[in-house]
Order: C-alpha cells, then sequence, then structure tokens
C-alpha cells in the first residue's frame, strides 16, 4: 500500500487523489526534442505573429537611444557621427532579434590594431574601427576547448574582452566564408542564461530560443484564431430531405442522381435566389448551432500568449485587452519595465565595450583629444503626448498658484519673512512653505489673536482660527459667464482707505491673490465720490459716512487705472468681505500693512495709494488729520 500511496502530500482514498490511481500524477515534465534552426527560421520568415514577437522588444530597447551625460558638443557628435557609420543600431536590432530567435548572436568588430582576426585584440594599439557584422548562432559555434580559466593575470573582464570560463575563440561558417575570430573581437548577445547542466550543446554558452518556452501557447493561439472562421462557417447549416434518398444511395445511378441534385440547390442557393424543390417528396431548411464561448478561448489564447512573451496586447495585437484591467495601462507599464531590462542586461554590456573602441580610435586619429568619462543612461522608453504635456504642466501651473498665494498669506501674516521665500527661491527655483517653517521655532508662528468685531465671520464665510492662518485661497475660476457683459466705465478708478483705531481696512482679491483695500471702476454716470461709496459697499459690506479725498494717483502701470482716493474714518455697518471679490476682510495695522508692499503682495493700486495717504500725512495740519490722530505708531512718517 505505501508504494500506491504519496506520503508527501493530500491524500484521499475516495476520490484517489494522492493515489497511483489520481490521473494527474501520470503528467510529467519530459525533456523535448530539440527544435531544428531551420524550423525556427521557416516560422519567422512565415509567420507574422512570431516575427513581432521576436522583433518588437529588439527595436524597442533601442528605439529611444541613450544619453552619455558629456555636456561637449563636440565629442557627442563624434560619437553620434561614429554610430552611425558603424550602422549600430541596425546591426544591434539585428542581434537581438537573431538572440531571442535562435539563442544567441554575436557582432564582429573589424578593428585595425595590427593583429588578425583569431589574435587578442590590442587595446593599446587600435588605430580605427571600420565595420561591424552580425552572425547568429546556427553559423557559430564557440571553441569549448579554448575557456578562459586558470591564468587569472590575463582576464581583464567582459568589458575588454573574454571573460572567466568563457570560450575565447568563436569559428563561424558562414555563406561568405568560415574564420575563426578572438572573443575580444566579438560583441556576443545572448538570450538569457541557461544552467550549467544543460543537456544540448547548441545552447551551452548562448540562451535559449523564445520558441522553446512560447512553443504551445502559440500554437495555441494561432489554432484558436484559425478555427474560428471555419466554426462561423458552420454556424448555419443547410439540411435538405429528399424522399427515397436511402434508396437512391444503394445504387451508383441513384447515387449520382442524388448529387447532381444537391449540386443544382446549393448552385442556387443565394440571398436572392429561388430554390426550387418536389412538394411531395422534398424538404430544404437551415439549422442553426450557437457557438458561444469562442471568443473566450481566443481571448485566453491572446491572454496567454501575452503573458509569457511580456508584450501588451495593444502592440501584439493591436486591441486592447479584455477584462479586467481593460485600459492596458498595467501592461505598458510592464511591458517597459521588460524592455529596460533587455537594456541593461543585453545591450549595456556590449555598447559600453563598442564605446571604448570608439573612443581609443577617435583618440588615435586625433577627433577627440582624450577618452571622456562617461556614464551610460538609455533615454526613456514613454514620452508624453503634447495633451498629456498640457496636462501636467496645467497642474504644476495650479500648484504652483496655489503655494504662492499660501506664501503671500504667511508673508501678509508676519509669519514669514519675504527674504525666507526668495532664498528658497534662490536656492531651488521654488519654494516648500513647509520646508521654510521647519526651521521657525512654534511659538513665534503664533500670531496675535484677532478681535471678532473686525474679522467676516459670515456664514458663508469660513471663519480665522483664533490663533492661525486663513484658508489657502481657491485659483480663480475660468471661463466665467459674462453673457450680461461688464458695465460701461470711464477708465478712471476710485480707491478708498477705510481706518478704524490706527487700523487700515484689507481683504485678500481673489483673482490676483494681492490684499488690497476697497476700489475699482468708476462707471459711466457716476461721480468718484459714488464709485467710492457702491465700491466699499459691495466689496466689504459697509457705507462710509464721510469720504475725505486725499489725491489721485497714476495707476502705478497697466492695466491698473488712474484712480481718485478717498479717506474714511466713518463709515455705518461691520465690515465684512463680499465672498467674490474679496476674502478675509480685517483690520491690519500699518506696519503690516507695509510689510505686505515690500513684500509686493499688496495689489499695485492700494499701494500706489498708501504712499500717497503718507505723504498728505507729512504735514500734521492737513485737513485737521495728522499721523498721530490716525494711528500711533512710532517709525512711520510724521
Amino acid at each position: 500500500m505505501s508504494n500506491e500511496i504519496r506520503q508527501d502530500g493530500y491524500v484521499n482514498l475516495m476520490n484517489k487523489w494522492g493515489t497511483s490511481q489520481d490521473a494527474s500524477e501520470g503528467y510529467r515534465f519530459q525533456r523535448e526534442l530539440v527544435t531544428p534552426d531551420m524550423e525556427l527560421t521557416t516560422l519567422y520568415t512565415d509567420n507574422g505573429l512570431f516575427t513581432k514577437i521576436i522583433d518588437a522588444p529588439a527595436e524597442e530597447a533601442l528605439k529611444q537611444g541613450f544619453d552619455l551625460g558629456l555636456n561637449n558638443p563636440d565629442i557627442e557628435k563624434f560619437v553620434s557621427r561614429s554610430l552611425d557609420d558603424l550602422r549600430w543600431e541596425e546591426h544591434a536590432a539585428t542581434a537581438m532579434k537573431w538572440s531571442r530567435l535562435y539563442g544567441g548572436s554575436i557582432i564582429v568588430m573589424l578593428i585595425d590594431d595590427g593583429r588578425g582576426l583569431e589574435e587578442p585584440l590590442n587595446w593599446k594599439n587600435i588605430r580605427s574601427i571600420d565595420e561591424l557584422h552580425v552572425f547568429e548562432r546556427p553559423v557559430v559555434w564557440p571553441d569549448y576547448n579554448s575557456l578562459y580559466a586558470g591564468d587569472i593575470r590575463n582576464y581583464r573582464g567582459r568589458r575588454r574582452g573574454g571573460g572567466f570560463m568563457q570560450p575565447q575563440f568563436y569559428d563561424v561558417s558562414s555563406i561568405y566564408g568560415t574564420f575563426r575570430v578572438h572573443a575580444s573581437r566579438c560583441l556576443v548577445f545572448r538570450n538569457g542564461v541557461v544552467p550549467e547542466s544543460v543537456g544540448n550543446e547548441n545552447y551551452r554558452y548562448w540562451g535559449t530560443p523564445e520558441y522553446i518556452r512560447l512553443r504551445r501557447a502559440i500554437q495555441d493561439t494561432i489554432t484558436a484564431h484559425s478555427n474560428g472562421p471555419k466554426l462561423l462557417e458552420r454556424s448555419v447549416q443547410a439540411v435538405y430531405k429528399m424522399k427515397g434518398l436511402a434508396q437512391l444511395l444503394a445504387s451508383e445511378l441513384g447515387e449520382n442522381q442524388a448529387l447532381k441534385r444537391l449540386e443544382l440547390i446549393d448552385l442556387a442557393r443565394g440571398m436572392m435566389n429561388t430554390i426550387a424543390i418536389d412538394a411531395d417528396g422534398e424538404d430544404y431548411g437551415f439549422q442553426t448551432f450557437q457557438f458561444s464561448g469562442v471568443k473566450d478561448v481566443i481571448d485566453a489564447t491572446c491572454n496567454m500568449l501575452s503573458a509569457l512573451t511580456n508584450i501588451p496586447q495593444t502592440i501584439l495585437f493591436g486591441r486592447a485587452p479584455a477584462g479586467e484591467n481593460s485600459t492596458g495601462e498595467s501592461d505598458m507599464e510592464n511591458w517597459y519595465s521588460f524592455v529596460g531590462r533587455l537594456q541593461r542586461l543585453t545591450v549595456r554590456p556590449v555598447l559600453l565595450n563598442l564605446l571604448d573602441v570608439i573612443f581609443i580610435a577617435g583618440r588615435a586619429s586625433g577627433e577627440i583629444e582624450e577618452e571622456p568619462d562617461y556614464e551610460l543612461k538609455f533615454n526613456p522608453l514613454w514620452t508624453m503626448s503634447d495633451t498629456e504635456k498640457a496636462t501636467v504642466d496645467k497642474t504644476k501651473a495650479d500648484t504652483s498658484y496655489v503655494k504662492a498665494q499660501t506664501a503671500q498669506i504667511y508673508v501678509g501674516l508676519q509669519s514669514l519673512d519675504p527674504s525666507e521665500v526668495r532664498g528658497a527661491l534662490a536656492d531651488s527655483g521654488e519654494f516648500q512653505v513647509e520646508d521654510i517653517l521647519d526651521g521657525i521655532p512654534p511659538e513665534e508662528l503664533l500670531l496675535e489673536p484677532q478681535d471678532d468685531t473686525t474679522m467676516d465671520l459670515s456664514d458663508d464665510q469660513p471663519p480665522t482660527p483664533e490663533y492661525g492662518l486663513p484658508p489657502v485661497p481657491e485659483p480663480p475660476k475660468a471661463n466665467q459667464d459674462a453673457s450680461d457683459g461688464p458695465p460701461k466705465t470711464t477708465g478712471k478708478g476710485v480707491g478708498v482707505l477705510v481706518v478704524r483705531d490706527g487700523k487700515i481696512l484689507t481683504g485678500l482679491r481673489r483673482t490676483e491673490g494681492t490684499f488690497c483695500g476697497p476700489g475699482g471702476h468708476i462707471e459711466a454716470g457716476e461721480t468718484p465720490e459714488q464709485a467710492a461709496l457702491r465700491e466699499t459697499q459691495e466689496e466689504f459690506g459697509i457705507t462710509p459716512t464721510e469720504l475725505i479725498h486725499i489725491g489721485s494717483t497714476s495707476g502705478a502701470a497697466k492695466p491698473y487705472l488712474p484712480s481718485e482716493i478717498y479717506l474714511c474714518t466713518e463709515y455705518d455697518g461691520a465690515p465684512k468681505a463680499d465672498g467674490d471679490e474679496m476674502e478675509f476682510a480685517q483690520f491690519m495695522e500699518p506696519a503690516k500693512v507695509m510689510n505686505l508692499i515690500e513684500a509686493s503682495v499688496a495689489f499695485p493700486p492700494f499701494a500706489e495709494s498708501m504712499k500717497l495717504l503718507l505723504n498728505a500725512l507729512e504735514d500734521n495740519a492737513w485737513k485737521g488729520l495728522s499721523t498721530s490722530s490716525l494711528w500711533n505708531r512710532p517709525g512711520l512718517p510724521a
């Protein structure tokens, strides 16, 4: 009984799982016969699907090129010209294709170093590299009796020719003749790595052809696609009934009569044709068959082949994958990861070897002064479309806008100094408010509590915390409805400086993200005083009971308008930002206002108005007002 029951797994005698009678126990993995090279060649030339499996990764790995980080236009031009003269991309793609098809290939470098092909490359005497030639594994035989072994003093690594326990020579038997070439003159491409115990000597020191592990998946995919249309032909089957058919078929004459009748009916069958049959002894109809699940079988074979080849269905079959992950985003990520691995493991070693030869030859010919120190990096395999780039740029712009707004608020509330923001910009070209705040003690970030009577605490306006910062304003909305059109203006504006208890009324403009007081355009038919009254009511919800004309401003610069500036010390109502044009209404000390102006986060016309007010107050008797009567703040002009 012990010989009939598996001792190291699950056993169920009722259904025979784990016993010698278990059907699954009859399956074994056996070594398959070696696929002849001619069969691989025929499959590559005759089957388009297999051709794409072989070619697509090789072409993708070389399509975007590489960068050496030289920062020297002359040397970069020299490298580009040398690779173009050698037709590097063409030969490398061919070598990668043959390595995937046959398991390996070599590129023989024809180098002028004063030695023959069978001799080791003399790195100290390289004068030029003239040509590259590609040979596939079926015509290349490594000399297994000439392995790099015991004499470690002559071993210099794969990059400079040879490798430990690798052949020193390759024998090439092509249509152009037979010759021996030293390994140092070869760029070797291998399709993966095989165990040392591999039984087939054809693949020793090489790799295995892709077809070996893909054979069954390729056969299933081709069979599913080819049999599918055949099933469609059988989905509707004509049925012809003839009285006495069995008797007719019993004789040769009757069989011929039945066949002729069938041929006549088939000949007449069609969409617009009429079939004539005997009303008494014949019947003609159709039998329809449903082939549900055929599409699922085809999709399953495509998914399996795509998984084994690491090639997305969008590339392999030209269609989006079925079922889950129908977008194919993860498939493309896996694809680029697979190609990137080919670049690192297959292309990079041989390219470094070739570049060394090119630089030495360039120095010998005088085209470059010395061998440069370079770092090989492959260019990104995926590049964004114009639409994707525009989306990314817009996202970055919106993010920068929010950051700038946040920095303005911090600077305006004196949590940050403008020099700190400028320093961050100078160091990195951008700033992170959090990074700047990390170096500031927490106690210095606490703001003075605001007077509840001076803050906007309406239901539709989020309150500002007692100790903290106002929320970051939203970016300006695009495509605002302007169907009614803006009111006609006079081309001039007004500004109002509202003063209470020695503080200036300010708000944050939503459109620019700058601080300012009430103000705006003078509309047609309005006097400047009427415009000043209207703007103050609309933006801050208060009605001035007294307006004192200070003077006029030039408008700073376009597009700002020349404006009439008024001072307001008496008003009705409590200041409240309208939430449309203005946010965060508050009375701010003059020193803070001047800090905003210095940091260039104040609205330019507002900054010009403040300067106009300060100049006017230099005369202590001006209109019965003085600096001390408005605010008692040392350090301001008196």
